[in-house]
């Protein structure tokens, strides 16, 4: 239990198209940065693992936030976002608390998000019937959230139709990482999320309509 996402994807993915999801994730870095996202390493200790083969990475455990309130299964609450904006706590829901920000207690690491080039899959994993498997990752709304948020949003892009991204969250709280993609990269706010997975429009019809590509 817990905010979470989720994707399939291909057991391999190319180098070259590899090699550009991660120059584009790599040009977000200092603006994740100046928001206020710690990134640390796939425990939350030292430095994320970026390279051609894997992204690896999880939020700071010794992140420098204050720790000021108890935060208990936090899930965002309706118009939720950014970074420490204000108090976090919005309420409650059955399991804990709602937040109105991505925040941390004084420790922003929570699951390991974990994207390799080249997936190994355990014994007892099958892909499913387009031959994509399944990974996920829980953030509890952490600050490094927009991390993982943006860099689903360049692989969405780059992978298209390969990669299947799915989220407990509304598109509302997928709107700083289309955001901060699109200043960043050109690129971003043609996606959004519609019955929880993450989709691109199509282009506007004569009659001004759009729809969208899964």
């Amino acid at each position: 239990m817990g905010y979470t996402h989720y994707w399939r994807r291909p057991k391999l993915i190319p180098k070259e198209t590899f090699k550009k999801i991660v120059a584009d994730f790599g040009k977000l870095l200092p603006a994740l940065e100046q928001a206020g996202v710690k990134l640390a390493g796939p425990l939350g200790e030292g430095e994320p693992v970026i390279d051609r083969d894997v992204v690896a990475f999880n939020g700071a455990i010794n992140c420098g936030h204050p720790a000021d309130y108890e935060l208990v299964i936090p899930w965002p609450a309706s118009g939720a976002g950014g970074v420490f904006a204000g108090n976090p706590v919005a309420g409650t829901w059955f399991a804990g608390h709602l937040v109105a920000t991505r925040a941390c207690p004084g420790d922003c690491s929570y699951e390991t998000f974990y994207f390799p080039r080249v997936y190994g899959p355990r014994e007892w994993e099958e892909p499913d019937k387009r031959g994509l498997y399944f990974q996920f990752c829980k953030t509890a709304f952490r600050p490094y959230d927009l991390a993982v948020t943006a860099f689903l949003v360049i692989a969405k892009r780059y992978l298209g139709d390969r990669i299947v991204v799915a989220t407990d969250g509304e598109d509302e709280h997928w709107f700083d990482a289309k955001l901060l993609c699109q200043l960043r990269l050109g690129y971003g706010l043609e996606f959004f999320v519609r019955e929880s997975e993450l989709v691109k429009a199509l282009p506007a019809t004569k009659g001004g309509s759009k729809d969208a590509l899964s």
